[in-house]
């Protein structure tokens, strides 16, 4: 893995037209041999010619120009990734072809060409994204480097070899090998280079008009594919009709690959995915596991035309490509699946973008970028969730119609090109009639997001804006951002009322006399918080019911942000809670589960009697809506009901531990281990984890057994995860060692730790065990993974680790972590003075409710 960040942007005089690549990859040996011949366009006579190369051995190089053949020395420079062609006499301005040959080695990191396996067989897959193609192939690997690629690979006659294009012909290689030539490729960026070689299975093609689709996966799990097929078929037929262009590819491969590092990758004509993405029993799959499988399924199939077909100039326009496919595949899977509900379960991914963009140190949407590194950093909520809500945003404020016309523009006019935002301004622009730039940009270059206040105390409604931040530190003069807000304002009856809130103090129009409540962001459409007078909160609370289910979800996040920004009380959350008692929309529940572990866990603290108090507190408010439901579910049972159930359980269980609860849920567990069929499957995720939380050894080695032998991958990432919840100190023990062996897949050995770190029996040891065996685990973890990790840091919660933290990256930086380390240690200090707030108001409104503190109950251990 390189030691430092790729600074070196490539010279734009020589352009690549076409690769002509063949590879030999070894999957016993765990090598691959490449030749590779580039037809480049030199703008100027070049003695010398850099493009990039990591982890290869050149072994011949040379250029072909005018029927003629100059030989070349390569230079490797290590720190920037790249090789540079000396020459021994200049080549001409024009066509040149340049010739390599090389070795290198099928890694373990998920990067380039590596190898996996499943079932003791060898595999290898690529992952070239966001820079790693030059670990596969030298060649110009920059974004804006559009060329065909025309590939072949020599491999086993027994292996499947996908790419990219459809096979066009094969040939006998000798040695029971046979060479598979692939079709020549539309232009496309390196990053979008795909291999896949092993032993694969591929399922009956499907059709989408003319286009052919497959899934594609490790021999036996054929059974699984039929939910995965038909989500990219109905996804590839509504994207088509919204773009108003063909399918861009002469076939779509959906790859379930064994290690993964992404959730999915979207190479053209052959998208990779975790196979828990991909892959699903219908008999036992969750609702949320088939709805998180069909909307990334239908975000990877949007790239065909975000991103692949139009492609960012750089890394610094990467939210043109993340941001529109994830709005994209909320809006496919939302006209396919409308009773998924898919734009209220997206305020989930709204408010997590929202939490990091109120940090000091976020990042707005557009970022320069500077070095690979860099780039990985922008992998993040802000790039993806943020950029789906303005682009959702942007869409209200131009209509549904006149946004798709402009989208359509913007794809005829650069389709196979490159883009940058300026380009998409303009067609939005053109198509609708307003200005959108100026809004826009607002949004896209500008950190951070506003806090609309709206006061209806007075005659009017006043409304006004500042920057949000969780810091109650920052000084007013860095809150005075403006953004032009297009606000959408509920009032009573249902009454909307839209504004352009770009002034830091304005009032809004509303009908009539003075409104009893006013709801500051209808449909939660906005990307911002809202701070209501005394009076308004009082009555927002007071006619929830009048509220749609995802503007009670935002109505509570919103109170809870400004909890944690100092504007507001925790008892004023815990007010907003306690009117949700009663609630049944699951989306609702499941926003405040977050909020209410933090408090059980960071404020009122493991152990403690103030947390045994609030566990009591919702125990009384919750657990009868729960055993109202059961924890069976009756024939004909709406998913609906399911899902609230789940998310019930997960307050009464998950953060509240009801010791009847905990019991059950280790019965139940039992039952499910014997007889998957025994278990709501919307229960199993949390049953799991309850009953690891109470289990003994013995259980551990039993989940153990169920990961080995998992009849389905949502199976065996249950259970494995689940490992990380055990409070046992030799499980604990186990776990840890585990990440080091195959046991863990490197996919999953962040997501291990971050849970480790999460639990409070074992957080100390996996820290611990993190800082002793940090060279071991980094060459386990891929670079957004390592980002990933130091994210969920705080939940260690002590001071002292915070400065651990610092001291320890400070010896062992990581460039591709740099702002996830700069935002984990403002996390802990914000975490730290919340706590110094938050204990006393819980105490008192604990109190105030006959919640007095007393000793924790300990739970008994089972299984």
């Amino acid at each position: 893995m390189p030691t430092k960040p790729s600074r070196l942007r490539l010279a734009s005089d020589v352009r690549p037209r076409e690769y002509d690549l063949h590879l030999t990859p070894d999957l016993a040996a765990g090598t691959f041999r490449g030749e590779v011949t580039i037809t480049t366009e030199l703008a100027k006579p070049r003695t010398d010619v850099t493009l990039h190369a990591a982890d290869l051995t050149i072994t011949r190089a040379l250029a072909h120009v005018n029927g003629t053949s100059v030989t070349a020395r390569p230079s490797l420079q290590k720190a920037d990734e790249t090789v540079t062609l000396r020459f021994a006499k200049p080549l001409p301005k024009g066509e040149v072809r340049l010739a390599l040959e090389y070795g290198g080695t099928l890694n373990t990191h998920l990067r380039g060409l590596y190898a996996a396996s499943a079932n003791d067989e060898p595999y290898a897959f690529t992952q070239c994204e966001t820079a790693d193609a030059r670990r596969v192939v030298p060649c110009f690997d920059e974004p804006s480097f559009k060329a065909r690629w025309r590939v072949s690979v020599t491999a086993p006659a027994t292996d499947t070899v996908l790419g990219n294009a459809p096979v066009e012909r094969e040939e006998p290689a000798g040695e029971g090998r046979r060479t598979v030539h692939f079709a020549p490729t539309p232009p496309l960026s390196s990053y979008l280079l795909a291999l896949a070689i092993g032993p694969l299975e591929a399922t009956d093609a499907r059709y989408c008009g003319s286009t052919p689709v497959r899934v594609c996966h490790v021999p036996g799990k054929g059974h699984l594919a039929a939910f995965g097929l038909e989500a990219g078929v109905e996804a590839l037929a509504r994207l088509e009709k919204y773009f108003g262009i063909p399918y861009p590819y002469a076939k779509l491969d959906l790859v379930a690959v064994p290690d993964f590092e992404a959730g999915a990758m979207e190479n053209a004509g052959a998208v990779f995915f975790r196979e828990t993405l991909l892959l699903l029993d219908p008999a036992t799959v969750s609702i949320a596991e088939r709805r998180r499988a069909a909307e990334v399924i239908a975000h990877e199939l949007a790239h065909m035309w975000y991103g692949d077909l139009v492609t960012m100039a750089w890394w610094d326009d990467l939210w043109l490509n993340e941001a529109f496919a994830t709005w994209m595949a909320y809006r496919v899977v939302d006209d396919w699946k409308p009773e998924w509900r898919m734009w209220q379960g997206f305020e989930h991914d709204r408010a997590g973008a929202l939490a990091l963009d109120a940090l000091a140190n976020t990042h707005p949407i557009y970022a320069p970028v500077h070095s690979v590194a860099e780039a990985t950093e922008n992998f993040d909520l802000i790039t993806y969730e943020k950029g789906a809500a303005v682009v959702r945003m942007i869409e209200h404020y131009l209509g549904a119609d006149a946004f798709r016309a402009g989208v359509r523009r913007y794809m005829e006019r650069h389709r196979e090109g490159n883009t940058v935002a300026a380009d998409l301004w303009r067609a939005l622009e053109e198509a609708s009639g307003k200005e959108v730039a100026r809004v826009a940009r607002a949004w896209i270059t500008q950190p951070g997001f506003p806090l609309v206040s709206i006061d209806a105390s007075g005659k009017g409604v006043a409304v006004k804006q500042e920057r949000f931040f969780a810091d109650p530190k920052i000084p007013a003069a860095k809150r005075r951002t403006r953004w032009p807000v297009p606000m959408v304002a509920k009032l009573p009856g249902g009454t909307l009322v839209r504004t352009l809130a770009d002034k830091a103090a304005q009032p809004l129009a509303v009908p009539g006399t003075r409104p009893a409540w006013v709801f500051g962001n209808a449909s939660a459409g906005g990307f911002y918080r809202v701070r209501y007078d005394e009076t308004t909160r009082r009555a927002l609370l007071a006619h929830l019911h009048e509220l749609s289910g995802v503007e009670r979800l935002a109505l509570a996040g919103d109170q809870w942000a400004l909890v944690r920004a100092g504007k507001a009380t925790v008892e004023s959350y815990l007010d907003v809670v306690d009117a949700l008692g009663d609630e049944t929309d699951y989306d609702v529940l499941d926003g405040i589960v977050g909020p209410l572990g933090f408090l059980d866990e960071q404020i009122a603290g493991d152990g403690t009697a103030l947390q045994a108090a609030f566990r009591g507190w919702l125990t009384e408010r919750f657990m009868p809506a729960f055993a109202r439901l059961g924890w069976r579910a009756d024939a004909g049972e709406s998913d609906d009901v399911r899902l609230c159930r789940a998310a019930l359980l997960r307050i009464v269980g998950l953060v509240a531990e009801a010791p009847e609860v905990m019991h059950e849920a280790s019965l139940h567990l039992e039952r499910y281990l014997a007889d998957r069929s025994a278990l709501e499957p919307n229960l199993a995720d949390p049953v799991a984890h309850l009953g690891a939380r109470i289990g003994s050894l013995g259980r551990y080695r039993r989940y153990r057994d169920v990961v080995a032998d998992a009849r389905t991958p949502q199976e065996r990432r249950r259970f494995l995860l689940a490992l990380s919840s055990f409070r046992n100190p030799d499980a604990i023990a186990e776990t840890l060692a585990a990440t080091l062996t195959p046991e863990v897949p490197t996919q999953d050995v962040a997501f291990i730790l971050m849970r480790m770190l999460a639990n409070p029996a074992g957080q100390r040891a996996a820290w611990t065990f993190l800082t002793r065996k940090w060279t071991a685990l980094r060459k386990r973890m891929p670079p957004l993974m390592l980002a990933r990790l130091v994210e969920a840091t705080p939940s260690l919660r002590e001071a002292r680790y915070a400065r651990e933290l610092r001291d320890f990256f400070k010896r062992h930086p990581l460039p591709e972590a740099a702002r996830a380390l700069r935002q984990a240690l403002e996390v802990f200090r914000l975490n730290a003075g919340l706590r110094k707030r938050a204990m006393p108001e819980l105490t008192r409104w604990l109190a105030a409710r006959g919640g007095e503190p007393a000793s924790p109950t300990r739970q008994r251990r089972a299984g």
